[in-house]
């Protein structure tokens, strides 16, 4: 996914910009550059041109090159609206990052809104929030719905539609308020809140039985925060349901996507740290992209039940 691309104000860079894209889709990498560095020339300011410049050098083998637009980017949009931190990181392992830049995530997120569903569903076989579902299922073992469940970057819905009938009480958060306009179109939730998960942990006083967090975990690189604000909401024997996209051992990297990938093992230690038991930890196809599998981890994990001791007071 990515977000609109903002004008620079003049029309020729942005023709140019535009003209560099289309070289740049059609594969002619040194086109694309060349017109790239053009509309830097005339608008040298311009967040955007130096990020399609960076990713255009990054495809090329320019390393140096394409590390040089990202700080460039980074240095004229310090909020990082365009995710420049992230992609700088892929290439550059000086450049350490461990979460996805808030303004980055809720622009992509705030742009993309009104085609989420769409675009998950029927282009990219979106089946992450069923599969989910299924393995919440499998672990309760008992029937009749949850108590109170909280889905951690709720987006439009679409896990809160699958878990519905599991549940008693369902409330939503997600960072971006498109997002959040447009599941309460679908009236799947009790009470949604535009926040980022960790404030929302933080702040919430009430324990959930279930906690979900469906493809969002793959913005954060350091599990630890999140892993352990959500042990601290559950209540004994609650659930903690999510997903993260399969990393290739290391504990997380950065890929071309922008998004973090998580090795098995990193996402076991750090459960464990956080006082939770693996109930279920298995390999699974999360979407496409670009007609290849998008290879992922289900997990779910229980806070274990404390033992109350029985035995008579010696007072």
């Amino acid at each position: 996914m990515r977000k609109q691309i903002r004008s620079s104000g003049d029309l020729i860079a942005d023709r140019r910009l535009n003209y560099g894209q289309t070289f740049l889709k059609e594969g002619d990498l040194v086109a694309a550059i060349e017109l790239f560095e053009q509309t830097i020339d005339r608008a040298p300011a311009w967040p955007e041109a130096h990020f399609a410049l960076g990713g255009a050098r990054r495809d090329i083998g320019d390393r140096a090159g394409a590390a040089a637009a990202f700080r460039n980017c980074l240095r004229l949009d310090p909020d990082d609206k365009l995710g420049a931190s992230l992609a700088l990181a892929q290439i550059d392992a000086m450049a350490t990052v461990d979460v996805a830049p808030t303004a980055y995530v809720k622009a992509l997120f705030d742009a993309y809104a009104e085609d989420f569903d769409k675009a998950l569903v029927e282009r990219l076989s979106y089946s992450t929030p069923q599969k989910l579902a299924q393995a919440i299922r499998a672990a309760r073992k008992v029937a009749g719905r949850s108590g109170r469940a909280l889905d951690l970057g709720c987006g439009t819905g679409l896990a809160g539609e699958a878990i519905l009938a599991d549940v008693a009480w369902l409330e939503g958060v997600d960072l971006s308020g498109g997002m959040i306009e447009a599941a309460k179109v679908k009236g799947v939730y009790d009470q949604l809140e535009t926040a980022d998960i960790l404030t929302a942990l933080h702040r919430r006083e009430t324990n959930y039985d279930l906690i979900l967090a469906a493809d969002v975990l793959i913005y954060f690189g350091d599990l630890s925060k999140p892993v352990a604000g959500v042990a601290a909401r559950l209540v004994d024997g609650g659930l903690f349901a999510f997903s993260v996209e399969k990393g290739d051992g290391a504990d997380w990297t950065v890929q071309s996507s922008l998004r973090f990938a998580h090795g098995a093992d990193y996402v076991a230690r750090t459960l464990k740290t956080a006082g939770l038991e693996i109930v279920t930890l298995e390999d699974a196809v999360l979407r496409t992209d670009r007609g290849a599998d998008v290879m992922g981890l289900l997990v779910v994990a229980r806070k274990p039940v404390r033992a109350r001791s029985g035995l008579p007071s010696t007072a």
